[in-house]
């Protein structure tokens, strides 16, 4: 699939550090098995939601790619994903499947292709599949309002905008999220991406680490801006790395990391991918070595009957297989009523360990009167 320059799932990177376009563009685009896997979900969702009818086994081809076999998995998050944007579609909708919207007004040759966007009287509805574990969320999330400024260009002469619903579709995880937003706050949006699209059109670019932007940034492992960053955020005013200790640290400097945490850990593991590969490569990092993880041994799938046969035979079924119970959100789908009121007697919740939240998090704030020992 082609991608603009200043692509929309970029964004959330290039809007930020408005030097990583340029420092990025010496990296191959390479590609696995998720994003491929991610690839074929959507293809399918995708012809759903055009009316086709697929099935397990139909061997399909996204454009371009490598053909590929329809497995339950696939097939149920796509169906979940048309679904839910099938649940947003009547009569009177303007429904845009895997459109791609012109964006040259942010930037030249810059264009992004939605999943689904639907339009209903004055509400414009922009969704998105995505595949992945990570949760991802509607709010602000920048791909989307590009996408939605891209619908709204298209759509304005013939349709009149006042409510825009970004939603992000991530079935395989039972995760929805949606968010609201008017035009007026889309416009100012676009401006900012004007801005930081002409810095770097121009060349008049800098760094700006963030969590979300140095995410998937193939140069952060390389990065002397976000090694500096990270490492000032660590120290705070102990001079030496050396001397650090987490019991030194006052409040505002442990706020400091806490906030940058996803950000240290990333350029963390961002390092150690490189440092492997280098390891791998021949190349001599002093004081570490690359060795095999340790396993746990298990049965060769391919002898799977073979062994099953014979552990029956020699141990009998009582000793060759260990049963659980089902969980209790499992007995609740299959119970009637009368077996659910039953069970919910029976049902409790143990505590959580105390953990450390951003002060936005929905959960109610705890404390060692809650019932808490200390850690």
């Amino acid at each position: 699939m082609q991608h603009a320059r200043l692509s929309p799932s970029g964004s959330v990177r290039w809007l930020q550090c408005t030097k990583s376009v340029e420092m990025e563009s010496a990296y191959g685009n390479d590609t696995n098995s998720a994003a491929e896997w991610g690839t074929n979900v959507h293809h399918i969702g995708e012809l759903l939601l055009k009316g086709e009818n697929i099935v397990i086994g139909d061997t399909l081809q996204e454009r371009g790619g490598e053909s590929f076999i329809v497995d339950d998995e696939m097939l149920t998050c796509a169906l979940d994903y048309a679904n839910y944007v099938r649940g947003f579609i009547d009569d009177k909708s303007t429904v845009l499947i895997e459109e791609t919207f012109d964006l040259s007004f942010i930037a030249p040759d810059t264009f992004g292709t939605s999943d689904a966007t639907v339009v209903n009287d004055t509400t414009l509805h922009v969704m998105d599949l995505k595949t992945g574990r990570n949760l991802v969320y509607a709010e602000n999330n920048t791909q989307l309002m590009l996408y939605a400024l891209g619908a709204l260009h298209k759509v304005e002469s013939e349709h009149y905008i006042d409510e825009v619903v970004l939603h992000i579709v991530q079935s395989r995880v039972g995760h929805v999220d949606t968010w609201v937003t008017d035009v007026d706050a889309l416009l100012e949006f676009e401006k900012f991406a004007k801005e930081q699209a002409n810095s770097i059109i121009s060349g008049n670019t800098s760094y700006k680490p963030t969590a979300k932007g140095c995410m998937w940034c193939k140069h952060k492992a390389h990065c002397d801006t976000l090694r500096t960053y990270t490492e000032n955020i660590i120290k705070g005013d102990i001079d030496n790395l050396e001397d650090l200790d987490a019991n030194v640290a006052n409040n505002t400097h442990i706020k400091q990391i806490l906030d940058n945490k996803d950000l240290i850990i990333g350029f963390i593991n961002a390092v150690e991918e490189v440092a492997l590969e280098k390891l791998q490569q021949g190349e001599d990092i002093d004081g570490y070595k690359v060795v095999e993880s340790r396993t746990n041994r298990r049965w060769d799938k391919e002898n799977e009957d073979k062994i099953e046969k014979y552990l029956v035979r020699k141990l009998k079924t009582s000793g060759a297989y260990k049963q659980t119970l089902i969980s209790p959100t499992q007995a609740i789908k299959k119970l009637d009523e009368t077996g659910k009121k039953y069970v919910e007697k029976l049902i409790v919740k143990p505590k959580g360990k105390p953990t450390i939240v951003p002060i936005t998090d929905k959960r109610q704030s705890v404390s060692i009167a809650d019932g808490f020992d200390k850690c």
